[in-house]
């Protein structure tokens, strides 16, 4: 079983980026994706983990010169794309990343953007956003042989 923890919209708030990394200490993800917004704080975490980070560049990351606006990775056998979102104009709907994720090859699309969480499918595709980290959102995506069990959670409701 592979267990990914997921982040976005972090937007420089410390205080959630430390709850996170706690986090990230206890529950030993596989792997930590951070969609964006900021890149900086993407920074931050790869030296306060100790798990390995994928991260992309988002609409508020136009300043830095690091980073790209999308990654692939595979995870127990999954095809997996890792966006921001506004590139794909997810605020006006989920198709276009749909359709983006399935030309990528892609069975799983991360996302962020919009700070409201969402995990459903769309088309053939199983379409993750976590939610805003600054607002205490992340999520934590399972992949177990055929299985794929995305989780919404909140870091201000855990113990």
């Amino acid at each position: 079983m592979v267990r990914l923890g997921v982040v976005s919209d972090s937007h420089n708030s410390q205080f959630w980026l430390e709850r996170f990394a706690a986090k990230c200490a206890k529950e030993k993800y596989d792997c930590v994706f951070h969609l964006g917004d900021l890149y900086g704080d993407a920074r931050w975490l790869e030296k306060h983990i100790d798990r390995p980070l994928i991260a992309v560049t988002g609409n508020c990351d136009y300043f830095t010169k690091r980073g790209a606006p999308m990654a692939r990775a595979s995870f127990g056998g999954r095809q997996i794309i890792a966006v921001h979102g506004h590139m794909q104009n997810v605020k006006y709907g989920y198709d276009q990343l749909s359709y983006y994720a399935e030309d990528a090859g892609a069975e799983v699309a991360l996302f962020g953007h919009t700070h409201e969480p969402f995990a459903g499918w769309v088309g053939r595709v199983l379409l993750f956003n976590p939610g805003a980290l600054m607002d205490g959102c992340y999520g934590e995506l399972l992949l177990d042989g055929a299985r794929m069990v995305p989780y919404l959670k909140r870091l201000d409701e855990e113990g």
